[in-house]
């Protein structure tokens, strides 16, 4: 994956046949500023985050960084807002993107792997648009890394040639040889990756300078503008994982010489473990949209929500050819409960059982039943079940773990800025969740 801001390929046609459908809703590609799939939900979620973001960094004095963590539940529409930030702010910054989950060990992330993944993607970045760093500064900073890892078991096996990274030859992308390996290394766990970032931690004063020594002269190529460094998906990691990473190594975060915009999971704003989040970070959080009031039941409707999620999906595909039963559209915005991710996994599978050319009510039953098992399972093998009843009751948080799983896994939301929380709605229609609600308030 390339640090560049990530753009998918043009958008397709309005989808008139449900191959298309399936194309035109992966969960997994952000929305860049100028794609015509794009939907405002700001109405629905009552908050203003991206305007009060936008508003950090054009205000940024020019002597500060802004290191700011945007948060939300996973699949709220975090990544795209993103890309549309960033393009907004192209004037005043080269954005450089890090999908974390995809650069990194998609389960273990510590700063060893963040601090070179940052300056393997702004090398990568400055080359790419036409205005490399300097090559004595990339000598010596991967002289630096050479001369601290030679002594080790993986580097006795390393390609010598590489491992020396003293000669910076033209067609060598990145930063050598060896840094692309020590990525490569970092991505998985072995005995030579655990050797090597023990090596690394002791001089975490000299790998931090080196990053920052990177981050400068790239900033001081840029002109007018200013380095915004992303690292997107953070929030797919486990809270005590980033904790580490962000709260407990925040010292040496707040010392790079950069901007940051980072993601973490939204319980270590809710739930701290080390140390208040937004103590550390300017914190902006994005809502779930909002389809009904907290006194309603779950398949009802009140407010712009559901017309706005309705409207994404005709920005998506030919509603009255694809999906034209209006109870089917009800259906299907009603089980998502305003997460975007949810909708438009919902439409896919529905679109992949359908029987015919379209989906109809049956196949979006279908696909329903499919989520709510999958969800049923995770729920009975964990034992979240008295968590998710008494979340559903007080529409509030409290200081449980297992609330704080629940909210991870896209089982629970927070809606809009008044600030209550509920499950989700497929939740509510699961037998042990019906049961245990009757005789709560029996």
């Amino acid at each position: 994956m390339s640090n560049l801001v990530r753009r998918p390929a043009p958008p397709l046609a309005q989808a008139k046949m449900l191959r298309d459908v399936v194309r035109n809703c992966d969960p997994d590609v952000p929305l860049p500023n100028d794609d015509p799939r794009w939907q405002d939900f700001s109405l629905a979620r009552g908050d203003q985050s991206m305007a009060a973001l936008e508003k950090e960094l054009e205000w940024r004095p020019h002597d500060r960084f802004v290191h700011a963590t945007f948060v939300s539940h996973r699949g709220a529409g975090k990544s795209t807002e993103i890309l549309r930030l960033t393009e907004r702010l192209s004037e005043a910054y080269e954005p450089v993107y890090i999908e974390a989950t995809v650069e990194m060990d998609p389960f273990r992330i510590e700063a060893e792997d963040l601090l070179l993944n940052m300056a393997l993607a702004v090398e990568q970045k400055m080359r790419e648009r036409g205005t490399p760093l300097p090559a004595e500064l990339l000598k010596r900073v991967t002289g630096w890394f050479d001369e601290v890892v030679r002594t080790t078991k993986w580097a006795q096996n390393f390609n010598a040639e590489a491992a020396a990274g003293m000669e910076l030859k033209a067609e060598l992308p990145f930063l050598g040889s060896l840094f692309g390996s020590l990525k490569a290394l970092f991505k998985q766990e072995s005995e030579y990756r655990t050797e090597i970032k023990q090596v690394l931690r002791k001089y975490p004063g000299t790998l931090l300078q080196s990053v920052n020594e990177l981050l400068d002269a790239a900033r001081g190529l840029l002109g007018d503008r200013d380095l915004l460094v992303i690292v997107d998906n953070l929030d797919r990691y486990e809270p005590d994982v980033i904790d580490r990473l962000l709260v407990q190594g925040a010292d040496k975060m707040r010392e790079l010489r950069s901007n940051l915009l980072l993601t973490p999971p939204i319980s270590l704003l809710l739930q701290p473990k080390s140390a208040q989040l937004d103590t550390l970070y300017s914190c902006h959080v994005l809502y779930t949209v909002r389809l009904r009031r907290s006194d309603q039941e779950y398949d009802a409707f009140d407010g712009p929500g559901r017309e706005l999620m309705e409207h994404a999906l005709s920005l998506r595909m030919d509603l009255d050819r694809v999906i034209p039963e209006p109870e089917a559209r009800a259906r299907l915005i009603a089980a998502s409960g305003g997460a975007v991710r949810e909708l438009l996994d919902l439409v896919s599978q529905a679109a992949y059982m359908a029987h015919g050319t379209v989906i109809t009510r049956a196949d979006v039953e279908r696909a329903v039943a499919s989520r709510r098992q999958r969800m049923r399972d995770l729920i009975n093998a964990n034992g979240w079940l008295d968590a998710l009843v008494r979340l559903a009751r007080d529409k509030q948080i409290f200081p449980d773990k297992a609330c704080m799983d629940v909210l991870f896994h896209r089982l629970a939301f927070k809606y809009n800025g008044d600030g209550w929380y509920d499950v989700h709605p497929l939740v509510v229609e699961i037998p042990e969740f019906v049961n245990a609600r009757h005789d709560l308030l029996r």
